[in-house]
């Protein structure tokens, strides 16, 4: 009979890391464990047969002792690696972590080079996907001015890379109050005038107040809006590679595409 465990974990660097200490220590091989994030709220999501599964929760002093561990061990940049690499919206991310860091402490710092392994590998496109829509969205994500004079911004990205364009923004925008909210998690960056963004959760964020848009806003919105059809020249259209430049996922919020023929 087999002796496999699988660690079920919450989908966060907090919960992953656990995982992965707690299968480390747990002796039993490495073969014969497997991390499994729990992402759609249920118990488990595959059942295997003959397996044990255990609800890992999150600790943080096992976090910090596996986060040491891979820059002490491995590298500043496998580490940076494997951030990225959680926010990525791969369901398996949490094993293919695992068996990337089980290679790295053999042979070190090489492991990001070993482009031959398959945790490797997925790991070094975990962290290029989601590199590349934080790009995008640093180009595309549109801000509305609200009736409480607060910028507020409403994104669905496919990778959780709200807290990779915070900066960014932070950046080009420190005397602004703003807000950008991830539609599909619920969490959102805050940032208010002269002091660094933070991440929270915000289920309990007012979205409906937040989408009433102040005056200037809405007459705004209208002046971007003719600007943009105006310019456009009919016989030069080609929706096939505005499409490929600017991908429809990202037009839903995007004031220009509102309503338009073009948005589909």
């Amino acid at each position: 009979m087999s002796n496999k465990k699988i660690f079920v974990c919450e989908d966060s660097i907090e919960g992953i890391f656990t995982a992965i200490y707690d299968a480390w220590s747990s002796k039993n091989g490495h073969d014969n464990n497997k991390i499994e994030i729990n992402t759609y709220g249920s118990e488990y999501n595959n059942l295997e047969l003959f397996s044990e599964y255990i609800n890992v929760l999150p600790d943080n002093e096992k976090v910090i002792k596996v986060a040491n561990s891979i820059k002490n061990k491995i590298s500043e940049e496998a580490y940076e690696m494997v951030c990225r690499a959680v926010l990525s919206n791969n369901p398996f991310k949490g094993d293919v972590i695992y068996r990337f860091l089980i290679l790295g402490f053999s042979i070190g710092p090489k492991v990001i080079d070993h482009l031959t392994d398959n945790a490797v590998m997925s790991v070094f496109e975990m962290n290029r996907n989601v590199g590349f829509e934080a790009h995008h969205f640093t180009g595309f994500l549109r801000f509305s001015e609200t009736k409480g004079n607060i910028l507020f911004s409403k994104i669905n990205p496919k990778n959780d890379i709200i807290r990779l364009i915070a900066p960014h923004f932070t950046d080009r925008l420190q005397n602004e109050n703003f807000i950008i909210y991830d539609e599909k998690r619920h969490t959102a960056i805050i940032h208010r005038s002269g002091f660094p963004w933070v991440f929270t959760n915000a289920e309990d964020l007012n979205i409906e107040r937040l989408n009433e848009n102040s005056i200037e806003e809405d007459e705004f919105r209208a002046l971007w809006t003719t600007f943009f059809e105006t310019i456009a020249i009919e016989e030069r259209k080609n929706l096939k590679l505005q499409r490929n430049n600017l991908p429809l996922r990202f037009r839903d919020n995007m004031i220009e595409f509102m309503d338009t023929k073009d948005n589909h």
